[in-house]
């Protein structure tokens, strides 16, 4: 489910009508070629394929699903709209939200009627639309008990408005939305059913993600909202790589597809699309998924923390209270008391130090590197937080010690400055080489956050 959040005045009406025009007209050929086969002779209108539905009650959606494949597209102009016919209270069942959640996430439904019981195996309902910010506000400020909010994504860019005349025609050989979605329904269609796996690259990468989200629902220990989210942010960004996968190969195609139109000597890919997911869609879902989660938790009140009053007493250990700080008093800095956990990165902490460098940022604070978890964790006994400050001070300078940068102080901000590649001594462009960082990847700068 994947919403997309806009202010009102910035034409997700109109929006919503191009990316839903393309799809009806790929579900009015679907229907046509059903009516063509002479296999479906004697066809009933409930019979035609559906790709959307807008409005439906279960029953209805049942049927809807048990004669399109099990699968179905719900397509809101305004998502409140599915709110209000799935939420708790108001006469609606709980029962029916219930199984909303279990539909999303491919289960059977079986469904009592008057003559009968129908079931259905390996559901497949996804929903996209808009939705205003206020609403997802008040969304998020529930308590989110069953998951329902969990299994929700909200992307929430920056207004850009157009003026008219800036606006331009768009190239001949730019395909369609609905070119791009008959391609996607080929794939998925002829071949019967496609099972994506990652290439081992991939999944390395995509191995070292689920694994740092586990890390970051650790470091959560009081607030289940925020659990929730990160427990099925996994899921969730494995779903959007094979998504952007999928989009890739299908959008190169659809391009070459245009340009031969128009250029006969345009060479045509007899094998455009693969079952493997590559790398850069991994690393591509990374930074979609990191962008999710961060628009998610910004529209969420303050994390929920257990008062001290209510915790039950453990030792407490040097370095290591209950608050995060940074200091430049060298004499007391609580930082120097994580420093034997970070003793030997060049061996052990290669994965980290690729997450660090790669970042794409010149700069980046301690307390940005603890909270954005690009640092090892510091678990220790009597320590519920294993993400201090006090510890990405020390490691930052660990890292700078094998010498890919220095330490700058901002005010009472420790800042790691990352060496440009040219100035980096052999011993660490040796150590890039043993942590499978390239040369492109280490040079790389984020343009926004």
């Amino acid at each position: 489910m994947v919403y997309r959040v806009c202010q009102k005045g910035e034409a997700k009406t109109p929006a919503g009508r191009i990316l839903k025009r393309d799809i009806d007209a790929l579900e009015s050929q679907l229907r046509s070629d059903y009516k063509d086969d002479p296999q479906h002779k004697d066809f009933t209108e409930d019979e035609l394929p559906r790709l959307t539905v807008n409005h439906f009650s279960f029953e209805k959606l049942h049927h809807v699903m048990k004669n399109n494949g099990k699968q179905v597209l719900g397509f809101f102009d305004e998502l409140t709209l599915l709110y209000e016919t799935i939420q708790h209270g108001k006469g609606k069942s709980a029962v029916d939200r219930k199984i909303f959640l279990s539909l999303n996430g491919g289960d059977s439904w079986d469904r009592a009627f008057q003559n009968g019981t129908s079931s259905m195996d390996r559901t497949s309902l996804n929903i996209a639309g808009f939705i205003q910010p206020k609403y997802v506000v008040d969304l998020l400020a529930q308590d989110d008990a069953d998951g329902f909010l969990d299994r929700q994504l909200f992307a929430c860019p920056a207004e850009r408005d157009c003026y008219i005349k800036d606006m331009r025609l768009v190239p001949d050989t730019t395909p369609r939305p609905l070119d791009i979605f008959s391609l996607i329904r080929g794939i998925h269609t002829d071949a019967g059913e496609v099972v994506y796996t990652f290439d081992a690259e991939a999944e390395d990468a995509a191995v070292e993600y689920m694994d740092g989200l586990i890390d970051r629902k650790r470091a959560v220990p009081d607030d289940e909202n925020r659990r929730g989210i990160l427990s099925k942010a996994k899921g969730q960004f494995a779903r959007i790589a094979m998504v952007l996968h999928v989009l890739n190969s299908t959008v190169i195609q659809a391009f070459d597809l245009n340009r031969a139109e128009f250029n006969a000597s345009v060479e045509l890919n007899e094998h455009w699309h693969s079952k493997h997911i590559s790398l850069e869609a991994v690393t591509n879902a990374k930074t979609v998924m990191d962008y999710l989660i961060d628009q998610k938790f910004a529209l969420m009140p303050p994390e929920i923390r257990t008062p001290d009053a209510y915790v039950h007493p453990v030792p407490q250990v040097p370095g290591c209270d209950d608050t995060n700080s940074e200091t430049g008093d060298e004499e007391n800095n609580p930082a120097v008391a994580f420093n034997g956990h970070f003793n030997d990165l060049a061996n052990t902490g290669g994965k980290f130090i690729k997450k660090l460098v790669t970042h794409g940022r010149e700069q980046l604070s301690a307390s940005y590197v603890a909270q954005r978890h690009l640092m090892p964790s510091t678990r220790t006994p009597g320590c519920s937080n294993p993400y201090k400050v006090e510890a990405a001070q020390a490691y930052i300078q660990k890292v700078c010690d094998i010498g890919f940068g220095s330490v700058e102080r901002k005010g009472r901000s420790a800042v790691f400055a990352k060496r440009k590649y040219e100035d980096l001594a052999d011993v660490a462009r040796n150590l890039l080489v043993k942590f499978n960082v390239k040369e492109q990847e280490y040079k790389k700068r984020k343009t926004c956050e």
